[in-house]
């Protein structure tokens, strides 16, 4: 119940942003520690956000943007999750996508590390995902039509 106030609110402090910079949400969802919204401009434009917020602390509200502008940026996000999914679960690969807009890591810091972890550009802002979270994202990303 504690967590169930903020989420609401911040849901709907994104929707008062969303529509009174003229857009409409056409989709939102959370998934795993991320919050996905996509949507579109009265002028045809269309935008993709991926939230993600700082998991090291709970008591800190730390939260970076990943923001998606074109289908380009989006369908490489797509393929750079679907490679990240092909290795998640071996213990002896790793991986860095470095887009300038988007960081995700797949390392073997820890024992039984079978997630994938999103980064803001100074490496203090992170959340991870497990397999099951990545491919609903990867579903959710897919599902978008420009």
């Amino acid at each position: 119940m504690k967590l169930l106030y903020p989420r609401s609110m911040f849901f709907l402090v994104l929707l008062i942003s969303a529509q009174s910079y003229g857009q409409q949400t056409i989709s939102q969802s959370k998934i795993g520690g991320l919050i996905c919204s996509y949507f579109k401009s009265n002028d045809n434009n269309h935008l993709v956000q991926i939230i993600f917020k700082n998991q090291k602390y709970i008591y800190q509200q730390e939260s970076d943007t990943i923001t998606l502008t074109d289908p380009v940026k989006t369908n490489l996000l797509i393929k750079d999750l679907k490679e990240g999914l092909a290795i998640i679960e071996d213990d002896q690969k790793t991986a860095s996508y470095n887009r300038g807009y988007y960081i995700i890591v797949k390392d073997n810091i820890y024992m039984n590390n079978k997630v994938l972890t999103f980064w803001n550009k100074e490496y203090n802002i992170s959340a991870s995902i497990n397999k099951s979270a990545l491919t609903q994202l990867i579903d959710w990303l897919e599902s978008i039509k420009f």
